[in-house]
């Protein structure tokens, strides 16, 4: 049976091919990843939230591809509305009508939804190469349905959520106002926030934004709402080194919320292995201040939302799969990191 996982709709669109195949007359199967693929890779549009025509084309110019028995979509569309609906985004209902969307592009199969903290857990922890098969999962994002950050434990071939987070309290909503405070785009330029981050001084703002804007690390609270950016707060800061030390302090606070994380899954999760999967994955400086903690990390590659066009499909079939990252088209993704640690 060929199964579809696809993510899009609002940006970042992407889609995964994966066979199941059952083993005899038992409820055993084997689940493989065929092939994935970002909708930018074929249209050249940055954050392409549409399905590529051209890679519908090349998908379906496979004959043993072209007629999936379903389609696993990576979060729940209802609850994405009404969490909308609450935050004053208006009636995204009709906007939010997967089945709709996905005929426009002339795919009627059957559609099955998922969560969307838990395919992002489900794509890091089924993908990992950790050999005993037991880890704790970290999902750091802006912002999914209601959940913004999440922790899960692996064993064997079973996810568990064992903390959870929601809007409007988000490290990663965080991020990206800050990022947009700065000048850069939000959801976009995050990296550009990283680099800038190394030209400042953390000390000069610390207490400004823990005074003004961040309430606790863990669990991480706001004393705003931004979801709509940070441009008000304090404009009188706008040279070059104000910029520069924003950022650092940003970054900074970024790590420390991460460490603390760790720390909560080192002594409530009996695991010596991690997984780092959500857009905020991506911040690699940060993810350094942890390699001396744990035996392994795993990153899996594309870990924000694209990724979880594989992580639909395992969060309905939890299996571990035999995972080759050159399955990803044109190989523009990161490469997935294990980092050994010990």
């Amino acid at each position: 049976m060929i199964i579809w996982g696809i993510t899009g709709n609002s940006h970042d669109a992407s889609l995964a091919v994966m066979k199941w195949s059952p083993n005899g007359l038992t409820d055993h199967y084997t689940l493989k990843l065929l092939w994935a693929g970002l909708s930018r890779d074929f249209s050249g549009k940055p954050g392409d939230p549409t399905l590529s025509n051209r890679m519908l084309a090349h998908v379906r110019s496979n004959a043993l591809w072209a007629h999936p028995a379903k389609i696993i979509w990576y979060e729940k569309p209802f609850l994405k509305s009404l969490r909308q609906l609450w935050a004053g985004q208006g009636f995204t209902f009709t906007e939010n009508n997967i089945k709709e969307f996905l005929r426009t592009k002339g795919i009627f199969q059957p559609v099955e939804y998922a969560k969307h903290h838990h395919s992002h857990a489900a794509y890091g922890y089924f993908t990992s190469p950790f050999s005993e098969k037991n880890a704790a999962i970290v999902v750091l994002d802006s912002i999914g349905e209601f959940q913004t950050f999440t922790i899960w434990h692996g064993k064997g071939d079973h996810l568990k959520q064992v903390y959870s987070q929601s809007y409007p309290h988000s490290v990663g909503l965080f991020y990206s106002a800050m990022t947009q405070r700065i000048g850069f785009k939000a959801n976009a330029e995050e990296h550009k926030t990283e680099r800038l981050a190394k030209k400042g001084n953390w000390r000069v703002h610390y207490r400004k934004f823990m005074e003004e804007i961040v309430l606790s690390k863990l669990p991480f609270k706001l004393r705003e709402n931004l979801h709509r950016g940070a441009n008000w707060w304090r404009p009188e800061l706008n040279s070059e080194e104000d910029l520069a030390n924003i950022a650092a302090t940003t970054q900074k606070i970024f790590e420390q919320t991460l460490v603390c994380i760790s720390s909560w899954c080192q002594m409530h999760i009996k695991a010596s292995n991690i997984v780092f999967v959500g857009g905020c994955a991506l911040n690699k400086s940060a993810i350094k201040h942890l390699e001396h903690i744990w035996d392994d990390i795993w990153i899996p590659p594309n870990p924000g939302d694209p990724g979880s066009c594989v992580g639909a499909v395992l969060t309905k079939y939890p299996h571990h799969v035999d995972f080759n990252a050159d399955l990803w088209y044109n190989k523009r993704h990161k490469n997935g990191r294990q980092i050994e640690t010990k």
